[in-house]
């Protein structure tokens, strides 16, 4: 597997990972009973500090390692000049 796929694959997990607190949030919201949109807004809000976790750093650190990946891939491609 080449160094560009990799870096493609971790951007793929980062957006993935960032994602997955979003989504938590709208489920948990979903289940809930909602009266007016100001309610809906608060309830939100409210999901997600409830699932608070580490998931925006994991989905940085997997964001920084395949930009990473990308360079090194596009460095190592590089044809000296003459």
């Amino acid at each position: 597997m080449s160094k560009r796929s990799v870096g493609f694959g971790f951007i793929a997990l980062a957006v993935a990972t960032f994602c997955v607190k979003y989504l938590s949030a709208a489920i948990f919201a979903s289940e809930a009973e909602m009266e007016t949109l100001g309610g809906m807004q608060s309830l939100i809000q409210q999901t997600l500090n409830f699932i608070n976790s580490p998931l925006n750093e994991i989905a940085l650190i997997l964001g920084i390692v395949g930009i990473f990946y990308l360079v090194w891939s596009e460095r190592e491609n590089r044809v000296p000049a003459k």
